[in-house]
């Protein structure tokens, strides 16, 4: 009774709790369509009721105005989707590196659409996305970015705004450079494969003028290229399963 005579006298302390709790919406496995709208929010919500039970906002300032507290509403949801556009970056940089792919390969005119967020992405793009999601779940990284969302406030005080600070800005800003780094490392053996493939049908061509290398190479490409992607996917895994570790430093190093 006394715990829940304290939560209606601290309601507004709540929702700033909410607001940054909020930006695990754009983390790309609680953002999934297949996960029903209503289980969503109470998960949101049961988050929220831990981290009020855990004191998480008594940091919080003292507002007389409601314009002051909608302010602060605005920065704790910001601050909560900065953080979640970290994870969300690095799925992009594996969906990128599949578009790559695709290109290389012919697929490029082809999308498909993805079950998770209900929009389309290449196929192998797509491919690369799902067992990118796979192996977030089994190294729990979606467990290390609730935990890093609980210990931001320790970092990161109620109504602190984080973009007026010039390290946490440039940071951000390498961060998303990255992108391209990684996608272009995930792809890179396919690509590298593909790239010989095309200068042995140069050789070819030119060696032998009669065959219409045209023909030929397309599918020759689209074989190397999945038998390639085939026996790298170990190697695919064990890059992914890095790369998350460093994401989750990199979220980390943010906070400090």
């Amino acid at each position: 009774m006394n715990v829940l005579v304290s939560f209606l006298t601290e309601w507004d302390k709540f929702l700033l709790l909410l607001a940054r709790f909020s930006g695990i919406s754009f983390v790309p496995i609680f953002n999934a369509r297949s996960i029903p709208i209503q289980w969503r929010i109470f998960f949101l919500m049961i988050l929220t009721f831990f981290a009020w039970l855990l004191g998480l906002a008594e940091t919080a300032p003292v507002f007389s105005l409601i314009p002051e507290y909608f302010i602060l509403i605005l920065i704790e949801v910001l601050t909560g989707i900065a953080f979640a556009l970290i994870i969300q970056f690095f799925f992009a940089a594996v969906q990128l590196a599949g578009q790559i792919i695709d290109t290389q390969l012919g697929f490029g005119i082809m999308n498909v659409v993805d079950p998770l967020s209900g929009t389309q992405a290449p196929l192998i793009g797509n491919f690369k996305y799902v067992l990118a999601i796979l192996v977030f779940l089994q190294i729990d990284g979606h467990h290390y970015f609730i935990n890093a969302l609980f210990e931001s406030y320790k970092f990161i005080p109620i109504g602190e705004c984080i973009f007026l600070n010039a390290n946490f800005i440039q940071n951000y800003i390498n961060y998303f450079g990255n992108i391209f780094i990684i996608g272009c490392k995930l792809s890179m053996p396919i690509i590298g494969t593909l790239l010989v493939t095309d200068f042995v049908l140069g050789i070819m061509a030119r060696t032998v003028p009669q065959m219409n290398i045209f023909m030929v190479g397309m599918p020759a490409k689209i074989i190397i290229g999945f038998f390639v992607l085939l026996i790298t996917i170990p190697l695919f895994i064990l890059l992914l399963t890095s790369s998350f570790d460093h994401v989750i430093k990199q979220i980390y190093n943010l906070l400090n």
